[in-house]
């Protein structure tokens, strides 16, 4: 396009990201964390908010006020540049000259999560929310679609970078997402906090809510007063492989069974929990790199989008994060299907409204509610979710 920089510069908000560091909540979270450093100078903010490489690899021209820039997302750019310019440039060539590969939906999700939700290289701990970070939330699809584009996807693209598939980013989203999670769970340098566990591995509403909403109900853990593992991502993946790798669905769940179990046992220890984070990673894994080589069909986006709706009867949509991610999810997988002539978004678009009414506070999440508005949808589009 030609103006990549300029859209970037006055559209994007990753363009502010350093900025936001110098206002007076990033100040407050600074020094609520002891940081020796304001936030615009101390490495836990700025190897998110900017760009922010050992002092030996900037370049003279290197400015951290730029935030996230170009290479934070691209790659150092002193070798590909060149390339990247010449009258015929390969995309091979660029990669094996220190582009980042973000037409790879898993590479993509994998540089996007490291900040928007954290990972071994930039961890991201309740503390920091506790001194007054934003909570963290992301799906990636959506994030994307809302971000103005600095690329046509048009067959020049597709020539040289293959395929582009935004259902298979969404897929790889939640992958990504469930990964970090369970590397968390089992990471012995992370998963704790003192005496204290890692709080970052618990769904934020099982403890931030009002004294006087008792809407504990079996199910949601083993024992009431048990904070529950924050599922929603995990969540979206079993409706992912039960719809595309369905025999692998009965050991995923067996497995997320587990997990939740042994988390919110009294009886159990930590080193239980992490042999079912593992446990569960592992399985995991196995069906991310089946699905990832699988070319998604219309048939394969209207069983996700079944599953997904179906949840809903179940009662699985316990809490306000796994409503949220839904909510994402569904209208990503609805768009992707009106792209490819389904007339089902238009028909459930009225009823995703609705429930972003009762997405808006999240401290007045009606589960029921909720649920209720997804069963009319799942009736709505005619699906039947399969037991």
């Amino acid at each position: 396009m030609q103006n990549e920089y300029t859209i970037w510069l006055r559209q994007d908000a990753h363009t502010r990201g350093y900025e936001v560091l110098r206002n007076a909540q990033s100040q407050r979270i600074a020094k609520n964390l002891g940081l020796e450093q304001p936030a615009h100078r101390a490495k836990v903010c700025l190897d998110c908010h900017s760009h922010n490489p050992a002092h030996s690899r900037r370049g003279e021209r290197f400015d951290q006020t730029d935030g996230v820039n170009c290479e934070a997302c691209h790659g150092p750019a002193e070798q590909w540049i060149k390339t990247h310019l010449e009258p015929e440039p390969s995309h091979q060539k660029n990669i094996d000259n220190g582009l980042y590969p973000t037409n790879q939906p898993y590479a993509l999700a994998k540089l996007c999560l490291s900040c928007h939700q954290g990972d071994p290289t930039r961890p991201i701990t309740h503390q920091i929310m506790g001194a007054g970070h934003p909570r963290l939330s992301i799906e990636l699809e959506t994030f994307l679609a809302l971000q103005p584009p600095h690329y046509v996807i048009d067959d020049d693209w597709r020539d040289r970078k293959g395929s582009f598939d935004s259902s298979k980013i969404w897929v790889m989203g939640q992958f990504v997402a469930s990964e970090n999670l369970l590397d968390l769970i089992a990471d012995p340098n992370r998963n704790s906090q003192g005496i204290m566990p890692e709080f970052m591995i618990f769904n934020c509403h099982a403890c931030h809510t009002t004294m006087s909403q008792q809407n504990w109900e079996y199910g949601m853990a083993n024992t009431p007063g048990q904070p529950r593992i924050n599922d929603s991502n995990l969540l979206m993946v079993g409706a992912i492989i039960r719809a595309i790798t369905p025999d692998d669905f009965i050991p995923y769940k067996t497995q997320l069974d587990a997990l939740h179990i042994a988390s919110t046992s009294p009886r159990a220890t930590l080193s239980e929990v992490v042999v079912a984070s593992q446990a569960l990673r592992t399985q995991l894994i196995e069906s991310r790199k089946k699905i990832a080589g699988t070319v998604f069909t219309r048939n394969h986006l209207k069983l996700i989008l079944i599953e997904l709706l179906g949840l809903a009867s179940s009662n699985q949509y316990y809490d306000y994060t796994g409503a949220e991610q839904a909510f994402m999810s569904i209208s990503s997988i609805a768009n992707s299907l009106s792209v490819r002539g389904e007339k089902i978004a238009s028909e459930i678009n009225p009823g995703l409204n609705r429930i972003l009414v009762l997405l808006k506070n999240e401290d007045q999440y009606d589960r029921q509610a909720f649920q209720n508005e997804l069963q009319l949808l799942n009736q709505l589009a005619g699906a039947t979710r399969h037991e």
